[in-house]
């Protein structure tokens, strides 16, 4: 078929005025101006004149010739068969499994599919986060995760050429994914009714009761504040989904991390929380319906600062084969306002450089002067510096210990409570204390890292040289020490800084106690000096001098401040929780495998302003012990990375180094998150009633129930469905070179015979 169109660049009425006018201004001008020559030619430029108003006339109408041409083209129906594996759930009737029913629903509607196949073509695709063409649909079910909005996506960019009539979607309608396969099916589904003009008519599956999915206990929608105080009650909410468990009793607990002993990029043993007059941290539910929510309060109170990881966590009961999702993990960070400490000893140079720590805003350091000499008689130490909590680390300078058994009260022994407790604890070089202070006998001997023997006198004012260095020691890190956070005193070079500070005038001898015992600094001869360990909550540090305040006196201040001020941080489990140059930040703490993991950090100067210039570098170790570079993206004052390797659950560590015309800014930053352990489709394998309902009329479908497909079929072969396909073909009759040449020529002509007779 074939049709004279025309499309006027004006309306009608306009053009049609414009063109009378244009022939009226011919007819009526130019006559006069010719009228002078032969009959022939004033014909032959009149005619030439109006020819090129009727082509401008002819451009203005804008014609075409349009071919219409009938194909008959096979149109496409697309099945979408779901074999995720939450299509396993056994909640269709008689106890089939979802897809099983699926397939019966297919069976059952075979005759009209067939019939159907007669004029459309019927494909049917099984699908999980990506699309598998078949041509029989068989029982397996085994995908990974529901991709609904990105399957719906690649159906639309499928054979765009193709002539698509319908999309019948079968599944139980849950969305199951993270990162890039996490597409909103809604959206998805617009798409496709917009660019497509189909509708998708969906089929649900499965039930949103999960009564008969057996026994299953899941921990849901955990409510806890990220940022807590030490020594306050923390609440903790959580919903309990239980499953199969009518008439038992359930417990639900909290579990918090124990980091006895573990540095940053180590992850603690979990485990329970006691029970205390502030805290509860176990429940027992128990209900009488086979399928239900209940919520859960609990609550605990965190004794010491740090990041720690808080479990929620619902005891499996016996018979139940599904338990990684029994458990929750978080992460908390426990502050407090600052630090106290308790320093004991004479009046020397040592503690009146050391409190000069008071400066800073993170300690608080009390310096409880005791008397030396032997005509001086020491006054009683006030008990209340003993009390539980009163202070954070206690330091015992060049003091005996007698000096704590005054009035016959043995305050070392109130001192070893608080250290059960977690309270720090170090002892430094003097004359009078470690062995030759009688501590050998006292029950700091169980907590301190070295050797004691219980038997030794006190040495007085007299040095003894078996237990004391009398010559210049250069103090420097153990390979060991190289790595702890004790020793780092200089962002680069460390060691060589280390080398550079004034020798030490003498020191104790000591000798660790154990092979759990770390020495982190000797002389360059090899004389132990600084030795540290974990003892149960609590952390002690051994160290054999006495004059690092030479440091101070020979220029270097500042390292000599960094060094006590990280010596008491690490006693206090707070070496994380310092006003770093450096700072990296990871919200949320908790991510779903796949997940891909915003990281944010940054660098500041001394007055909190931050280093736009600084060159970072980040990477990511993984639960394997992998680790994985990231490409920094820039942004102004804070920096970005992206880590989408979450496949494995467990604890991932972030280090942060930022450095700044090639010397490093500070020590490296880190931080935390965690992979949840869950299985996003069997989890909560419960059908999406509503999402298959919300598809299906975004497209101006309805939803069918598996019972109505057979009639929905019947419906649309009586209805029909046109396999012709028109095309158009369209000519363009006045945007062409013809037209344009047609006009110019005829200009030229006319100019070209008015110049021979004179009249240009």
């Amino acid at each position: 078929m074939v049709r004279f169109i025309t499309e006027p660049v004006w309306s009608w009425p306009l053009v049609a005025v414009a063109s009378v006018a244009l022939i009226a201004v011919v007819l009526v001008t130019y006559p006069p101006r010719i009228r002078h020559l032969p009959a022939g030619r004033r014909r032959l430029l009149l005619g030439m004149r109006l020819t090129s108003a009727l082509l401008l006339i002819w451009a203005l109408l804008r014609p075409a010739v349009q071919y219409l041409e009938i194909d008959s083209q096979a149109a496409v129906l697309v099945v979408l068969l779901d074999k995720s594996r939450s299509m396993t759930t056994p909640d269709g009737p008689g106890g089939i499994t979802r897809r099983d029913a699926l397939l019966k629903t297919l069976a059952d509607s075979d005759e009209q599919l067939q019939e159907l196949g007669e004029n459309v073509e019927v494909r049917y695709i099984d699908f999980d986060s990506t699309l598998y063409p078949t041509e029989e649909p068989g029982s397996e079910a085994d995908g990974q995760f529901t991709a609904l909005g990105k399957i719906l996506d690649e159906v639309r960019r499928e054979d765009a050429g193709k002539r698509l009539v319908g999309i019948v979607l079968i599944s139980d309608g849950a969305q199951r994914a993270t990162g890039e396969d996490d597409v909103d099916p809604r959206a998805a589904a617009r798409r496709i009714a917009e660019e497509r003009g189909v509708q998708i008519h969906t089929v649900l599956v499965g039930t949103s009761e999960l009564a008969t999915a057996g026994l299953d206990l899941s921990v849901e929608d955990v409510l806890v504040a990220p940022d807590t105080f030490e020594k306050k009650t923390t609440p903790v909410q959580a919903q309990v989904r239980l499953i199969g468990a009518s008439g038992r009793k359930v417990k639900v607990r909290l579990l918090l991390e124990d980091r006895t002993g573990k540095s940053a990029g180590e992850s603690g043993e979990l485990v329970a929380i006691p029970y205390s007059a502030d805290a509860r941290p176990m429940a027992e539910v128990e209900t009488r319906e086979n399928s239900t929510v209940i919520p859960v309060d609990l609550s605990f109170v965190a004794q010491q600062a740090g990041e720690y990881k808080l479990a929620i966590e619902v005891v499996p009961l016996d018979g139940e084969l599904k338990v990684n999702n029994n458990r929750v993990e978080t992460l908390i960070t426990v502050r407090k306002g600052g630090l106290k400490v308790a320093y004991f000893d004479i009046v020397r140079p040592e503690p009146g450089k050391i409190r000069r720590l008071n400066t800073t805003s993170q300690i608080q350091l009390d310096w409880e002067v005791i008397a030396a000499g032997r005509q001086q008689q020491p006054r009683p130490i006030d008990e209340s510096l003993f009390a539980p909590g009163a202070y954070d680390v206690y330091i015992i300078g060049d003091v005996p210990a007698s000096v704590f058994r005054l009035g016959g009260v043995d305050l070392l022994r109130r001192l070893a409570e608080r250290i059960d407790e977690g309270a720090g604890l170090a002892m430094i070089g003097g004359r009078r204390n470690f062995g030759s202070g009688g501590y050998g006998s006292s029950r700091l001997r169980e907590y301190l890292p070295v050797l004691m023997g219980s038997t030794e006198p006190l040495a007085g004012d007299v040095i003894d040289p078996s237990r004391h260095h009398t010559r210049k020691l250069q103090m420097i890190p153990t390979r060991d020490g190289l790595r702890h956070y004790l020793m780092q005193i200089a962002p680069r070079d460390n060691e060589r800084m280390w080398r550079s500070l004034p020798p030490l005038a003498g020191a104790t001898r000591l000798e660790e106690k154990s092979e759990n015992v770390e020495v982190l600094a000797e002389s360059d001869d090899g004389v132990p000096l600084l030795f540290a360990a974990d003892t149960g909550r609590a952390r002690v540090v051994a160290f054999a001098a006495d004059d690092t305040f030479r440091w101070h006196l020979h220029g270097f201040e500042d390292v000599h401040q960094r060094f006590w001020q990280q010596l008491i941080l690490w006693l206090a489990h707070k070496e994380q929780d310092t006003d770093s140059p450096v700072w990296v930040r990871v919200d949320p703490k908790n991510f779903a495998p796949g997940a891909r993991v915003p990281i944010i950090f940054g660098a500041r100067d001394a007055e909190k302003l931050p280093i736009e210039d600084a060159e970072f570098g980040v990477e990511v170790l993984t639960p394997a012990g992998e680790r994985k570079p990231l490409t920094v993206v820039r942004g102004g004052a804070e920096a970005l990375a992206e880590f989408s390797g979450t496949e494995e659950p467990g604890d991932y560590w972030v280090t942060v180094t930022a450095s700044k015309d090639g010397t490093a800014l500070s020590l490296p930053a880190k931080a935390r998150f965690i992979v949840d352990a869950r299985d996003l489709e069997l989890d909560n394998p419960a059908a999406d009633p509503d999402l298959m309902e919300e598809l299906a009329s975004v497209t101006g479908a309805v939803p069918l129930p598996p019972e109505q497909f057979g009639p929905f079929l019947d419906e649309l072969l009586e209805q029909g469905i046109s396999t012709e396909i028109t095309r158009q073909t369209e000519v363009n009759l006045w945007d062409n070179w013809g037209l344009l040449c047609a006009f110019v020529l005829l200009l030229a002509c006319e100019w070209f015979v008015r110049k021979r007779r004179g009249l240009v």
